[in-house]
Order: structure tokens, then sequence, then C-alpha cells
């Protein structure tokens, strides 16, 4: 049998990506296992990987709480003041690991994990628990300890990737629902060639229904709410200037460099390369965009659940 397999793949070519294709480059920080007995607040310049071995919590992140409990986990995004805290005198085990990459958010989006809707689930067979304790196992061992760590975190994506959750639609539909819908596809693909058709056909509504609940609830076109929030990701990362024009166009679904150029210049006033020169000198110029106020309307799609008062 094994001789059979080994016919079957001999004299193939598979092609899997070229040079200018970007992987996560992923690189991590630390990792660990702690008892939290107290309200951790922290606000990281990285991702973290929460994963809840035992106990219950709440996770507060972009003003919405979620409820945890063993068998799920939660990212922390980077800049996000996000509040962790176990259940009244009770102790929440969780471990955890931190890093970055390039396309991270980019991956989280597919896997329509966003700073309004962190939480990820576990399976039956606790997969991702054992990802996590393998990881953590291997970061004790010595050499060749990072590439095992990495590959560990690689598969934890991997997951997240083929277990995207699935968002029930509620009985009575409201525009705020539709609405939300649209703002999470956004937050999850804004770097992709997407257009207005795009957002409408995952809302489940029409181009003109779409507008109709755009207009009506933030004052402005879903074509117009795209812009400012690729805007919005394009002046953030501008920060770092080891990062060329090109490659934040690239980055916030742009595929034409001038084309980028010149809707940055339309919407904040200043060429990318100028903002850029004109932020690191004064950063109180940071373009402010109408995208935060927006979300921090409607900041969750599903059901919020608030932790109880002591």
């Amino acid at each position: 049998m094994p001789n059979e397999v080994n016919l079957i793949n001999r004299n193939i070519s598979i092609h899997i990506s070229d040079r200018s294709h970007w992987n996560l480059t992923l690189n991590v920080y630390n990792c660990g296992n702690q008892n939290m007995d107290i309200e951790h607040v922290t606000k990281p310049d990285y991702y973290i990987f929460y994963y809840v071995k035992e106990g219950k919590g709440y996770v507060t992140e972009k003003g919405a709480t979620h409820r945890v409990e063993a068998g799920q986990g939660f990212v922390v995004f980077p800049n996000e003041e996000t509040r962790i805290k176990s259940e009244y005198k009770k102790s929440m085990n969780v471990t955890w690991v931190a890093f970055s990459g390039y396309l991270v958010e980019r991956y989280l989006g597919r896997a329509r994990l966003t700073a309004y809707e962190p939480i990820f689930l576990d399976n039956e067979q606790h997969e991702v628990e054992e990802m996590f304790d393998e990881l953590l196992a291997v970061s004790t061992t010595l050499p060749n300890r990072y590439c095992k760590i990495m590959a560990q975190l690689y598969s934890i994506f991997g997951f997240l990737l083929d277990h995207i959750r699935q968002d029930a639609l509620p009985e009575a539909a409201t525009p705020e629902y539709y609405l939300i819908k649209a703002l999470d596809f956004i937050d999850g693909n804004y770097m992709e060639d997407i257009n207005v058709e795009d957002i409408a056909s995952n809302a489940g509504l029409s181009r003109k229904a779409l507008y109709g609940v755009f207009k009506s609830l933030t004052g402005f076109p879903p074509k117009d709410y795209l812009i400012y929030y690729r805007m919005c990701k394009a002046s953030a990362m501008l920060k770092d200037v080891n990062l060329s024009i090109e490659v934040v166009a690239t980055s916030v679904g742009y595929r034409d460099q001038f084309h980028f150029s010149k809707e940055f210049k339309k919407n904040v006033g200043l060429s990318p390369s100028a903002y850029r020169k004109e932020i690191l000198q004064d950063p109180s110029k940071e373009f402010k965009s109408p995208v935060e106020i927006v979300r921090q309307q409607f900041p969750v799609s599903g059901t919020m659940e608030l932790p109880p008062r002591f």
C-alpha cells in the first residue's frame, strides 16, 4: 500500500506561492500559563492568544464584554486596552502566547476574529488545548524550541481558519444587525479587492438596501465607509518607516500605488509620504477617522453578555 501512495506522488510539481507572497512572518515573544485571580488590564503592542483551561471569566475589549470559560480562547489585539477578570472569588487558569506578524490581522479577519468579536471555540476533541499545551511544553526544551513553537502557533491558526465561527441569523433581523454584519465583513476583508457588492452580498442585502442601512445609521454610504476604514489602517501603518508606500497600499486593498496615494491625499489631506513625515514629527496630527465612532455605536454582533455587579 505505501508503494501505491509513493507512485501517486511521483513526478509532480505543486505551486505554493511566488516571491510577491508574504506569509504570517510570525514573531513569538513569550508564552506561559497563569491563574488569574484579580482583574488584569493590558494594552500590548502585539497580539496575544489566550486559552482558558479552567474556570470562567470576562474579557472586555473595544468596550464590549464577553463571557469566557474552559474550552474557549480569545485574542488580545495590539494597542487595544483589554480587561480580563475571573468570576467573583474564583480563579481562571489560562495558557497564552504573545506574538506579532505582518499578515496576522488578515488571517484573524478570515477567521472572523476581531477586537469586537475576539472569542474562539475549541472542539470536542480539545485540539486547540493540546496545541497550546504542546506549545508551552516545547518552549522549555532546547535546542530548536523556536521552530517547534512556531509549528504549534501555525497549527492554531490553521484550526481557527478551518473552524470559522458561523453567526446565526436572528428571527427578526434589524437594520443594526445587517450593519454590524457589513462592518464585520469589512474588518476582516478590507485588505482584499472587495467592493460594495461584496459587502452587500455577505450581509445578505441588495446594494440598494445596504446603502439605505448605512445612510440611515451612519450618515454616509458604504463605499465611503470602506475608504475611511482603509485610510485609517493605512495612516496607522505609515508610522512604521520600515514599510514602503507600496506595501502599505497593498496591505489596505490597493493594488495600484498611484490610486492609493490619490485616495489618501483626497481623504487625509496629505500624500502618504508627507503624512508619514508629519506624523513622525508631531503625533498629535494623526488622521481622525469617523470609523471608530461608528464602531463604538455598533461594537459587536450577536448577544453581548455583561458581567454581574459585585
